[in-house]
């Protein structure tokens, strides 16, 4: 005689097999993960083919010519301190509109870095006071621009502000501490 052994669904008290339900939550993951990796790439389109872009280009082109000179792009604080210099790749002495949006592109992505880059820092920081025994965090404010870290708010003594920076400046990219703390009279 034969040993058979028979595999079951499980069923649950409404009667829906068990691998059913496994198979639906995959599937309604699957749907998911694919609308939101649509919107991924909706949300990064070519910089000249945005309109916020071609908007703002439009607004600076005075003269409507289809490009930007040096005059008309210094309303665009974007492009101090030589940006025309950079954006006019081909040397001509004017922006086209793919220029202007690469460039901008480009200069807009660093300072989002950056950005998420001090966050990244201040976060760091904050987490190693709230780790350190006999250290009341909520009592230091912890604000970073640059990789520069800056402490302000109150303490109780002077080897508490110096800990407090201590701390800041062992947290990787951190490129200096301003400590503002004000050890309480």
């Amino acid at each position: 005689m034969q040993n058979f052994k028979t595999k079951r669904a499980v069923t649950s008290v409404t009667g829906t097999s068990m691998l059913g339900v496994s198979f639906q939550r995959n599937l309604v993951s699957a749907i998911v993960l694919g609308f939101m990796s649509m919107t991924a790439l909706a949300i990064t389109p070519d910089p000249a083919d945005q309109s916020g872009y071609k908007r703002e280009f439009k607004l600076l082109d005075v003269d409507d010519n289809g490009k930007l000179s040096a005059s008309e792009i210094q309303k665009d604080a974007l492009f101090d301190g030589g940006g025309f210099g950079k954006a006019d790749k081909n040397g001509n002495k004017s922006l086209s509109e793919n220029e202007y949006a690469t460039y901008k592109s480009a200069v807009q992505q660093k300072e989002t870095k950056r950005v998420a880059k001090d966050s990244a820092i201040t976060s760091k920081v904050k987490s190693k006071y709230l780790l350190e025994k006999n250290f009341k965090s909520f009592d230091v404010s912890v604000e970073t621009k640059e990789g520069v870290v800056l402490l302000s708010g109150f303490v109780d003594n002077e080897s508490t502000k110096a800990r407090a920076a201590q701390i800041a400046v062992g947290v990787k990219g951190v490129k200096a501490v301003k400590n503002g703390i004000v050890v309480k009279p």
